[in-house]
């Protein structure tokens, strides 16, 4: 892998260098494109950022595994089990 200045308009760019199997390539590829993005570029940017910047506050990651923890010991309920208990009409 390897890195070089890139004098882009986005400020602080880095080209990134990074080799991978070609059967990865081709799925990126394939996402890329349903996902719509302009390049492969965009979309493992994209990936990247949601890897390294979490976009959930501490509390509300603590919630998501909670609810994990609830579905895995068995403590869920259906849509209309949640609704009648909320007290909300379909």
């Amino acid at each position: 892998m390897s890195t070089g200045a890139d004098n882009d308009s986005d400020g602080d760019m880095v080209k990134l260098n990074v080799k991978v199997p070609k059967r990865l390539l081709a799925e990126i590829d394939e996402l890329a494109e349903e996902l719509e993005y302009t390049n492969r570029s965009e979309f493992i940017r994209e990936v990247l950022r949601d890897t390294t910047e979490p976009i959930l506050t501490p509390g509300a990651q603590e919630g998501v595994s909670e609810g994990y923890a609830d579905v895995a010991a068995g403590r869920t309920m259906s849509t209309d089990e949640a609704r009648e208990r909320l007290g909300i009409d379909e």
